[in-house]
């Protein structure tokens, strides 16, 4: 009985099982075609659960998901053990118009408290080849702490990496290291930023996308934040 308990305790002890994704970006194309996710359980534990498909959408301040049958996962119901590689498939669901780029969110949903859940993006939708995104930055004016607010203009997401705001004199100060997040094609979202004894008048911001590329947050106005008040 002693033993049996004790390898009890053990087992209970165990790590849950994380997986390993691959690829953590998933694009499918407009017309047909599929995609596959693969889904590696390196262990110790057992990993149970679902694969959701949501559409995503967002707000300046929130990230909306939605049920959508748009896209369809095959298998929806995973059971992974230590050491199991499996592949999901997402394709097309019920034909519907698609208008630029649409974005959803892959879930993969554990069946048991303490198994950890993933969100990975998916993008359809196909534009021109030299098509990228086109991110134009202010500050909001009214807020109370510093806040970025950024709107993508342009036909296609951005991954923005690394944010850095650079000053009139060329200091540079990282704000966001690694992912900042994603900005949807046509949609606007607010980051906050951390505070600066000189606040961020007269300066300009950076950021990397998902190419590789180190680029300018263009600002409607050249004299970004100029007119930002003196808390920020």
């Amino acid at each position: 009985m002693r033993v049996a308990l004790i390898l009890l305790a053990s087992l209970l002890a165990m790590p849950a099982a994380a997986l390993d994704l691959s690829p953590t970006t998933l694009q499918l194309p407009v017309e047909g075609g599929r995609t596959e996710l693969w889904l590696y359980n390196p262990g110790p534990g057992h990993w149970q659960g679902q694969v959701r498909v949501l559409a995503w959408e967002q707000q300046v301040d929130a990230e909306r998901l939605r049920p959508t049958g748009q896209i369809l996962a095959s298998p929806i119901q995973l059971d992974l053990a230590p050491g199991i590689r499996q592949r999901v498939w997402l394709l097309p669901g019920r034909p519907e118009p698609v208008a630029g780029e649409q974005a959803y969110r892959i879930v993969l949903e554990p069946s048991r408290a303490g198994l950890p859940r993933y969100s990975l993006p998916l993008f359809r939708g196909q534009a021109a080849p030299q098509a990228q995104p086109r991110v134009q930055a202010r500050l909001d004016a009214d807020a109370s702490q510093p806040l970025l607010r950024l709107n993508n203009a342009g036909p296609l997401h951005a991954r923005l990496h690394d944010l850095v705001f650079v000053a009139e004199d060329g200091q540079r100060t990282l704000l966001l290291p690694g992912l900042a997040g994603y900005l949807l094609a046509g949609h606007e979202r607010r980051w906050a930023l951390p505070p600066r004894p000189n606040g961020y008048h007269g300066g300009r911001f950076q950021a990397h996308l998902q190419d590789g590329r180190q680029v300018e947050l263009t600002a409607p106005d050249p004299a970004i934040a100029a007119g930002a008040p003196s808390g920020l």
